[in-house]
């Protein structure tokens, strides 16, 4: 068999072999922490009751609400840039650098000063503040972007494997000591700790030196330039993926936010797919770009297959196995999570469309329409939300956000003629099980790849 694969492998040219690697190793480092999350998460979550992790969760969840700010929509940006301009991959690094490091100071003193007013409880308060101190050591996450330009996953993914690991050792000492709920918010503080001493000692492992940067603010001025729509854009995709939780909390209850939580974060496992494949591929379709035209658009419509495929798959498992999967792993406790997991799990599909279909924004320097789609989502999120929660609680946030992600993957699309033939692309993906003559040819070319030389 390994011999097998060799030859495979032999075939391939040298920039798909790279590909493949990439993702092999972005997947393997997820595919890991999705079963060590399994595992320690269902420990964590048991352990804490739904009270508690509805606590937890709304924390993190207010956290989260900011988190894009800090980011700046950069990495699709600075990922482009150096590879199409390596002589400047110094400044490029440097200047997002220093752009994210200012911006998660200011985040941080707006969380720090809005926990106060709108928290009552001073545990959850303290959570945020705790949780929220992890945005200024996520800058020099910029160093992945670099790691990502030169098609290199294995050292980012073994420094994550590693922090991961760590931080779910402490989490299982935690429930063995019967430690409180405020130590899982310096857990995860830890993770990001963890993560950002490693990549600094990666970079230089590779012959890299963070010293060797340099903030350049005409450089700043044209990457906020770009990313800007991608800022406000990242901003919306938060708020629809975070404020149903946020909501929860303040029209329902902790363990409405507790049930819920413990259903998306069972469907979140599986959101690491979309961004491993695109970040891998986005450089070989780039380059595909100078190459021609056809060659081009075929790529896209391939990783949008390739999205439709896996997400559906995911989606039909996981709503048969829901209630099994709920009571067997978190106990009856956790049985109205049930019912919204194989509801809430169909946002799936339009989640990994949406991620492939931000990266052909970031190719074509469209990311204004990336704003518009996701304002849209998220304006359509909230509305929903204030309407379906009061009543049906957790079942109506988890229908607004299937909604609401449905609509921002494809409404642009349709009514906005130069995106119709994109539009096109999107909807063929989605009925990509239909598509029989298609499927086909995919499987043909799998096999012609597999058959001996």
């Amino acid at each position: 068999m390994l011999t097998k694969l060799t030859k495979v492998s032999q075939r391939l040219s040298p920039g798909l072999r790279r590909i493949i690697q990439s993702v092999g190793w972005l997947s393997g480092e997820r595919v890991l922490r999705m079963a060590v999350t399994l595992f320690v998460g269902i420990y964590v979550v048991r352990y804490l009751g739904p009270q508690a992790y509805g606590k937890l969760s709304y924390a993190a969840s207010f956290v989260g609400l900011f988190e894009a700010i800090t980011k700046l929509g950069l990495d699709g940006i600075v990922v482009r840039n150096v590879v199409q301009d390596e002589n400047s991959t110094q400044e490029i690094l440097g200047t997002a650098f220093g752009l994210r490091l200012m911006s998660s100071l200011g985040i941080f003193a707006l969380i720090v000063g809005t926990s106060w007013s709108v928290a009552e409880e001073p545990q959850v308060r303290w959570m945020i503040v705790i949780i929220a101190t992890g945005l200024v050591l996520q800058s020099t996450q910029v160093i992945g972007l670099w790691f990502q330009s030169e098609v290199l996953s294995g050292p980012i993914a073994r420094v994550r494997i590693i922090a991961f690991f760590a931080t779910a050792g402490a989490k299982l000492l935690f429930i063995a000591l019967g430690l409180p709920l405020i130590f899982f918010a310096w857990a995860m503080l830890l993770e990001i700790l963890l993560k950002a001493v490693g990549m600094m000692g990666m970079y230089f492992h590779h012959g890299q030196s963070m010293a060797h940067w340099k903030m350049k603010w005409g450089k700043a001025r044209g990457l906020l330039k770009d990313s800007w729509p991608l800022i406000l854009s990242g901003v919306m995709v938060t708020i629809y993926m975070k404020i149903d939780q946020v909501m929860l909390g303040n029209l329902a209850s902790n363990e409405a936010v507790g049930n819920y939580a413990a259903a998306v974060r069972l469907t979140e496992v599986w959101y690491f797919i979309p961004t491993v494949i695109c970040s891998s591929v986005f450089p070989a379709i780039m380059r595909a770009k100078q190459r021609s035209e056809e060659e081009y658009y075929q790529r896209w419509q391939q990783l949008y297959d390739i999205m439709a495929w896996v997400s559906i798959v995911i989606a039909v498992g996981m709503s048969f196995l829901a209630g099994t999967l709920i009571t067997t792993l978190l106990g009856a406790q956790y049985a109205e999570a049930a019912t919204i997991l194989a509801l809430y799990i169909w946002a799936t599909p339009f989640v990994f469309l949406g991620v492939a279909r931000g990266k052909w924004f970031v190719a074509e320097n469209l990311t204004k329409f990336s704003f518009i789609t996701t304002s849209l989502g998220a304006v359509v999120n909230v509305v929903l939300n204030l309407v379906l929660i009061p009543s049906y609680q957790g079942m109506g946030a988890a229908l607004a956000t299937v909604i609401s992600q449905a609509v921002s993957a494809y409404i642009i699309f349709l009514v906005y003629p130069p995106f119709w033939r994109i539009g096109w692309m999107l909807i063929k993906a989605l009925f990509i099980p239909l598509r029989i003559g298609q499927n086909l040819t995919y499987i043909g070319y799998l096999k012609n790849l597999l058959k001996p030389t």
